[in-house]
């Protein structure tokens, strides 16, 4: 079987598979049913993606506030330290 013929076998399976999903959906007598179904189903996914994705971002926000609050606290006890040796270091007067 040659590349040619592979991509036609690819093209005749295609075109079953989406002529039987469109038998399957506008089926006279369940199809109201089973459009309904999917459309529910693909609404629950969108909201079940947005409310992951917002909790993403959220957990992604609190992270980027604690390693600056991390750096922010490392920084003013190197400040800190610093100041204690320069300190220590001169003669009182």
């Amino acid at each position: 079987m040659n590349l040619h013929s592979t991509g036609r076998a690819n093209w005749l399976f295609s075109g079953l598979a989406l002529g039987a999903l469109t038998m399957f959906l506008l089926d006279p007598d369940k199809g109201r049913r089973r459009r309904a179904l999917a459309r529910d189903k693909i609404y629950s996914a969108g909201v079940k993606t947005r409310k992951r994705i917002d909790a993403k971002s959220r957990d992604l926000a609190n992270r980027s506030k604690g390693l600056r609050a991390g750096a922010r606290h490392m920084m003013s006890s190197d400040d800190k330290r610093g100041e204690n040796r320069s300190s220590e270091s001169q003669p009182e007067t």
